[in-house]
């Protein structure tokens, strides 16, 4: 292949990228919908936080850094500082004090997700419907009926340069969330097409 078919290859590409960047990020409550259309994503099951203590930011294996704004967040566990977690999960859960959360992420994300836990009355089933907003605005809403266990997903995908995430529980007055999944921001556009400027400043050197 020559160089100037690579450069078009090249350029080919990052157009393609540049089209699929345009389309809006999208909610779901499913974690089937999400899994099937991410790829590359991680589990954080746990924080590194003991329990019962204080916790303000939550770290990925790949270095992403989830920043929580609620100060009274702290650490539990399943039957350990909160109720059962529907599906078996039995790492780590943040129980927060207030009815809103907003996650902020300073490297951007293409996909995060999590289960929310309401902080349920002794005795169900109860409703409780979680509206869930994006930095570029994005919003949703998901209502449902839970008794004691039962988690509702919620998360985002296909998502550029979206720097935070807000829940809110509508009706109790604070909730848990765990099981969280996430996967980074593929390389941007704009770095493919620097690339393709250092390849033909290269060639022009080689030139030369």
């Amino acid at each position: 292949m020559s160089f100037r078919h690579l450069l078009a290859s090249t350029a080919l590409c990052a157009g393609l990228l540049v089209s699929a960047h345009a389309q809006a990020a999208s909610l779901t409550g499913s974690f089937a919908t999400w899994a099937a259309a991410v790829t590359g994503y991680q589990t954080i099951s746990n924080t590194g936080v003991a329990l019962y203590n204080p916790i303000t930011s939550i770290v990925a294996a790949d270095g992403a850094v989830l920043t929580l704004s609620d100060a009274g967040d702290t650490v539990a566990q399943p039957f350990d500082g909160w109720g059962p977690w529907s599906g078996g999960y039995t790492g780590d859960v943040v129980v927060k004090t207030l009815k809103t959360e907003v996650f902020t992420f300073a490297t951007g994300l293409s996909a995060l997700g999590m289960d929310l836990s309401p902080d349920l009355p002794f005795f169900g089933p109860f409703s409780e419907t979680f509206t869930v907003t994006l930095s570029d605005g994005t919003t949703a809403s998901f209502p449902n009926t839970f008794a004691q266990g039962d988690t509702q997903f919620v998360g985002f995908l296909n998502g550029h340069n979206i720097t935070s995430m807000t829940i809110t529980s509508t009706v109790n007055a604070d909730f848990a969330f765990g099981n969280i999944v996430e996967a980074p921001e593929p390389v941007s556009a704009s770095l493919l097409v620097a690339g393709i400027a250092g390849l033909g400043l290269v060639r022009r050197r080689a030139r030369g």
